[in-house]
């Protein structure tokens, strides 16, 4: 009784699997009407009774290349008939995309060891065949839901586009040239804007091997990255993130804005300050880090360090108008600071302190008058107000009457 008990599950088994690859053979029976043969063939995809997946996968990239195919042959048509027909144009691309997918998988079942340890792909050349022409058509697919801004599909089309190239379905046969680089660069855009940041920074992160994508790439990790900031781990993170595109690409000046935006936050002074004291060890030549190394210095009251950090800015770029304006700057706050602290509980300067502190303001005096000459209408540095603290320290009335003019609209 054991031994038939055995049996009758062992052919109750077999007629499952019977039935689950049978499947296989209705839903492409069906492919003429390709939704109804996709329901008859998902139980299988999923069925651990199922014995021949590739067979399965296979079929349905076949059936989901149908929802293309015709769609595409009723829009050849079309251009010969006068009343057009109308064209699901999203699920024409939808087809194609799920065909590609399906092929992925069936191609990974059909490349492995048969029983006798030996792998001889049945499915590979006629999913190659297929889809291979096209593949392009990817590109087509992505820019129509772009366009109407459904960015989760134009990733599933571009990213499909993207990653075809990597498969071992097409493996030598796809080349990454700039097509691909720049579909790689799209596909991070709607990743973005689909707020799929890991896959925005993954296809971004690729996009920056090409020289005509690599700026626009570096946008999308920059800000993938920052607008996942929730919590202070996540900004660590996200400076981390700064730092490490930094040493990768330290050519980027979008980068190195990045970071100082970063670093320029209430409270990131003395962070900014030392990062930039390192930095410039690396990049002596480089105008901005000493800038900005200024900056953190000027925000910590420490005028004297940022004024020689300015200074060498200038010694690399004399037309630096900004940071010229900051030296005249840090001399009128230096000034202030040592007034309050040379007059004392007193209030009063003796003549000797008044001597060095009008010294100091006539160093601003120099500097500023300088950047009104070159900047005169103040699109660069706004130097009005800082000038009319210098003329009014130094007693100089009619000068002051003429800046006032200038910061009331006269």
């Amino acid at each position: 009784m054991k031994k038939i008990m055995m049996m009758a599950v062992a052919l109750v088994s077999a007629a499952t699997a019977f039935g689950q690859d049978n499947l296989v053979k209705q839903a492409l029976k069906s492919k003429s009407n390709p939704a109804e043969a996709v329901k008859i063939l998902t139980p299988a995809l999923t069925s651990s009774e199922t014995v021949d997946k590739a067979a399965a996968w296979g079929a349905m990239s076949e059936i989901q290349y149908q929802f293309y195919s015709d769609a595409y042959e009723q829009m050849v048509q079309n251009q010969f008939k006068t009343e057009k027909t109308p064209i699901d144009t999203v699920g024409m691309y939808n087809g194609l995309i799920e065909a590609f997918k399906a092929a992925f998988k069936c191609d990974e079942y059909d490349i492995q060891p048969n029983e006798k340890g030996k792998v001889k792909p049945r499915y590979r050349s006629k999913n190659q065949s297929r889809l291979l022409p096209t593949r392009n058509t990817l590109i087509d697919a992505g820019s129509q839901f772009y366009n109407v801004k459904n960015y989760e599909k134009a990733v599933d089309a571009w990213g499909m586009f993207v990653e075809s190239a990597d498969a071992p379905l097409f493996e030598g046969k796809v080349q990454k040239d700039s097509t691909y680089y720049l579909i790689t660069g799209y596909a991070s855009f709607a990743a973005y804007f689909s707020k799929n940041y890991d896959k925005a920074i993954a296809y971004a992160t690729v996009a920056l091997n090409d020289e005509a994508t690599k700026k626009d790439a570096i946008n999308v990790i920059v800000s993938a990255t920052k607008d996942q900031c929730k919590t202070k781990e996540d900004s660590v993170a996200y400076f981390n993130k700064l730092k490490e595109l930094r040493a990768k690409l330290p050519n980027e000046l979008s980068v190195l804005f990045a970071i100082n935006e970063y670093l320029s936050a209430p409270g990131r002074a003395a962070e900014k300050e030392a990062w930039c004291a390192e930095e410039v060890k690396k990049t002596p030549n480089e105008k901005y880090v000493w800038a900005f190394l200024g900056e953190g210095q000027m925000n910590q009251q420490k005028y004297d360090e940022a004024i020689a950090s300015f200074k060498k800015t200038l010694e690399l770029d004399p037309s630096f108008v900004e940071v010229e304006f900051n030296v005249g700057a840090c001399y009128v706050l230096k000034a202030t600071a040592m007034s309050d602290q040379l007059a004392g509980a007193t209030g009063r300067l003796t003549p000797e302190n008044a001597e060095k502190v009008k010294a100091v303001y006539n160093d601003a005096k120099k500097y500023l008058e300088h950047v009104r000459s070159v900047d005169p209408d103040r699109k660069k540095a706004n130097w009005a107000y800082s000038l009319y603290q210098v003329y009014y320290s130094l007693g100089d009335q009619e000068k002051v009457a003429e800046i006032e003019k200038i910061m009331n609209g006269n």
